[in-house]
Formats: C-alpha cells, structure tokens, sequence
C-alpha cells in the first residue's frame, strides 16, 4: 500500500499541474462581468463601456457590464470587492474609491482590489467665466490675497474636487471660501451666475464651454500643456505647485490570479493600438495613459498616501 501511494504521489502532482496549467491557458473561459459604480451614461460609464466592448476582441470572451449606483461609488464598489476572486469579475478603480475611504463615507477600500490596469488620466482644472475678471491663476490668486476668505471656489463635499480646492488653498497661502454646490453641473451654473468666482473640474468636463467662450480655464493641473488646450498653461507654468488628476482603471478582487490579472492587463494594453478605441477617447478628451498592475499599484499607493493625509488635515 505505502509503494503504491508514493507511485501515485507524483502522478497526482502531475495531475494538479497539468490542472492549473490548463486553468492557466483557458482562461478567460466564460464572461468577465464589469461592474461601474456609477449610472450609464456618465463619463466613467462612456469610457469603460467601451473599454469593455473592445475588449472582448482580445479576450475571446464577452464583458458584460453591469451598473450598480449608489453612495458615490460605494455600493458597486462594495458589491465588486465581496465577488469571488476567480478572475470573472473586474471593476472601475479611480481616485473617487480614495476620497470616500479619506472622507470616512465607504466600508470599502482600495486596498481590497488587485490593481489590474490603468488606461487613463483626467487633468483636473481650475476655470473661471469666461466673460470674468480673472484671465489667469495668478488673477485668481491676487483676488484672493486682497480679499481673503471671500474669493469662492466650487467643489463637492465628499468628491475629489474638494480635497483638489483644499490644495489650492493650501498652495495660495490664504483663505478661500471653498463652497459645497454638488455636482459639475451645480458648479458651473454657480460660476455663470456670478455666484462663485471659479470651480475645480476635469478638464473634460469643461473644454467645450472653454473652447466657446463660456467659460475659462485659468489652469490646467498636469505636469504639461494638453495637446487639445495648447494655449491653456499650467499651474506650475503660472508658480503654483499644484498638480492633481484622475486616473482610471481596472481591478480585481484581492486574491485574484495573477495569471489572470496578467492576462487582463495584456488585453488591455493592446487598446492603445485600437484606433475606433482611441478616436472615442480623444472625442471626450481623455488621455490613454496605459500602466501594467505593478506600476499602477505605485500610482495607487501615491495617491492614497496624499489623499489620506490631507483627509486628516480636513477634519475627517
């Protein structure tokens, strides 16, 4: 009996071997179900939407995507992170997930998903109307020397506009009256009404009222001028150390394969070389910025890292 279990012994690792391998080759064997924490039609949903289309040319497998709205992100956030981790379900990770875990408003983190891949970075600006007294930050900034406390910035509470405003301030050295008007929507009817002198926003969200005349952006918050908004300067450009943008991009469940997380982020990657891909996204003015899962986890971890502390400086 004992020379027979050591003959099977090495057939059976064999046996699992040959097991995982296989595991290893097929996958994806069935759809990967993309859940975005937020409703169709926004910005994230246009974009990863149609990630996830082209996607499954790669995969050889469909990508269903599935919406589940609620609390900022949270509950689709909530719902990805408690899915088994078999490689079959991936999610939305952006800055937002960091915000809500900073602001003490989610039970999830971003610390319970596998980075997977990044595909994007959204700048994020500084605008103003575009028939208003300031042309540039630097207006901004002397408007804000001369009447501290009363020069108003719109954000939302709970959002990454509002820990981008906190910056801004912290930058300017003064008081701002940093104003809670909600949404990209809410924040530019505050500014066209006069009611709040500028607003922070992705640029995406404000180049075609920029480009009309409608509005104004003093500054764009990236390491470089934007190929579409060249004439636009930076923050640095104008002496102000500010920098801060959205990232968007995949993840998995913690404890997914990562031969699986692999094979995702190898499909994903070859998205930069599709060209109906790259023409929706240059369309929204998103930037394709492609990171594998170890870089993008540094990204990740930088962020949280800033995000967290000023979180604490705010008061959460």
């Amino acid at each position: 009996m004992r020379r027979r279990l050591l003959v099977m012994a090495p057939l059976l690792a064999a046996g699992l071997a040959l097991g995982f391998t296989a595991r290893a080759a097929d996958y994806p064997s069935k759809p990967i179900k993309l859940i975005i924490p937020y409703k169709p039609g926004g910005g994230s949903d246009v974009i990863m939407r149609a990630a996830a289309m082209h996607l499954e040319a790669f995969l050889g497998e469909k990508m269903p995507v599935v919406n589940v709205d609620g609390a900022g992100g949270a509950v689709g956030w909530t719902q990805a992170a408690k899915a088994k981790p078999d490689g079959y379900t991936v999610t939305q990770l952006t800055n937002a997930m960091i915000v809500r875990e900073a602001t003490k408003s989610a039970n999830v983190s971003i610390r319970d998903f596998a980075p997977v891949a990044n595909i994007g970075l959204v700048a994020l600006t500084v605008t103003a109307k575009g028939d208003g007294p300031y042309k540039t930050l630097k207006d901004l900034y002397e408007a804000s020397k001369a009447r501290p406390g009363e020069v108003g910035l719109a954000m939302g509470v709970g959002t990454p506009a509002q820990f981008v405003a906190a910056q801004v301030e912290k930058v300017f050295s003064t008081d701002l009256k940093l104003v809670n008007a909600g949404g990209g929507a809410d924040k530019m009817a505050a500014v066209l009404g006069g009611h709040v002198d500028a607003l922070i926003e992705p640029v995406s969200g404000v180049v075609a009222q920029h480009e009309s005349g409608l509005l104004r952006i003093l500054a764009v918050l990236s390491d470089k001028r934007l190929a579409f908004l060249p004439d636009v300067p930076t923050a640095k450009e104008q002496g102000f150390d500010l920098m801060a943008g959205l990232f968007y991009g995949f993840g998995a469940p913690k404890g997914t394969p990562q031969k699986d997380i692999d094979t995702l982020a190898a499909a994903i990657e070859k998205l930069g070389g599709n060209a109906e891909y790259q023409a929706q996204l240059k369309k929204i003015k998103f930037d394709w910025h492609f990171l594998a899962a170890t870089e993008f986890g540094k990204l990740i971890d930088a962020e949280h890292k800033t995000t967290m502390e000023l979180g604490k400086e705010l008061g959460f």
